[in-house]
């Protein structure tokens, strides 16, 4: 690939642009965060590969999936890429201090029925710490420092990062005890295609993962289908129907009835993810130890069947 390229004719836009969509794997999202429309998106990868004479992607009609060649490309961009973040930080004592900034994402259901309920035991000296929280993981970007310390709900595969499986956490079906007082029994998971069943909108899936409703309903479709799991949680404790949600999330709602306990039960997992040169290397450290340990704490919460 090197013999053939050309380095004074390249782009550093058409860089940005191919490490973008390597991260995706989607024009269409890539543009978004990038701020282009999905055309000039498209000129910038299609210049990149004339100029590199190779091609960097396979496409489809369900997205760009990247060649081996393209794997090479996007590990030497990142390293120019985290060349370039290191010249802008600042390593002055201030950064490296405890008070100030630190950006937290995380997925809405971990961050509204486990970690703000946690954020009273924060301990003395990191009083001085400023979270800002973004319930959206999907939205920021860790390897361009949009984030400091982000739960994930996949183990990202791209990007100077470190990370770490912070918990599995279980499924369990639930209904409200005013659905079980007026509908049919639910004794199999047979008997749920005669409930209204509560899910996901199948184009909104957190992680491909998350499809999990196949298991139990191959042949159908939610009945009511929601883009979040916080939702779908308020909808089945208005007694709408059933669902499957996370144990943790659900054990909050004392209206809440879990059902068929012995026959559906499955794990999902979060990672912790922190860029492997941090911004705020103190404040990252105390904050990311904090999470780890109050999740351990807790961990029943998350596994109550283990």
């Amino acid at each position: 690939m090197c013999e053939n390229s050309h380095t004074s004719e390249l782009d550093w836009d058409d860089l940005r642009a191919f490490l973008a969509v390597a991260r995706m794997g989607r024009l269409t999202v890539a543009a978004r965060r990038l701020g282009l429309d999905h055309s000039t998106l498209s000129r910038r990868i299609t210049s990149l590969e004339a100029n590199l004479r190779v091609l960097l992607f396979e496409r489809s009609p369900t997205g760009y999936k990247i060649t081996e060649a393209g794997q090479k490309l996007a590990a030497e961009v990142q390293q120019m890429e985290s060349a370039v973040i290191r010249i802008r930080t600042d390593v002055s004592a201030e950064v490296n201090a405890l008070a100030g900034p630190i950006r937290l994402t995380m997925p809405e259901g971990f961050s509204s029925s486990f970690f703000v309920r946690r954020l009273n035991h924060l301990p003395a000296e990191l009083n001085a710490v400023r979270i800002e929280l973004i319930a959206n993981p999907s939205i920021l970007s860790l390897t361009k420092r949009e984030a400091d310390i982000a739960i994930m709900m996949e183990r990202p595969t791209l990007g100077p990062l470190v990370s770490r499986k912070l918990c599995d956490y279980e499924y369990g079906l639930y209904c409200s005890r005013s659905y079980l007082q007026s509908h049919d029994n639910i004794a199999a998971p047979s008997d749920i295609d005669r409930h209204f069943v509560i899910g996901y909108i199948p184009d909104y899936l957190p992680t491909p993962a998350h499809d999990y409703l196949r298991d139990y309903l191959p042949h159908r479709d939610a009945d009511l289908q929601v883009s979040n799991i916080l939702t779908q949680v308020d909808a089945t404790c208005q007694g709408l129907g059933v669902a499957l949600l996370p144990c943790f999330i659900a054990d909050n709602h004392p209206e809440l009835v879990r059902l068929l306990t012995g026959d559906i039960s499955f794990v999902r997992s979060y990672w912790i993810v922190t860029h492997e040169n941090p911004r705020y290397p103190s404040r990252t450290r105390s904050i990311k130890d904090f999470i780890v340990g109050q999740v351990e704490a807790y961990r029943t919460k998350f596994r109550p069947s283990s």
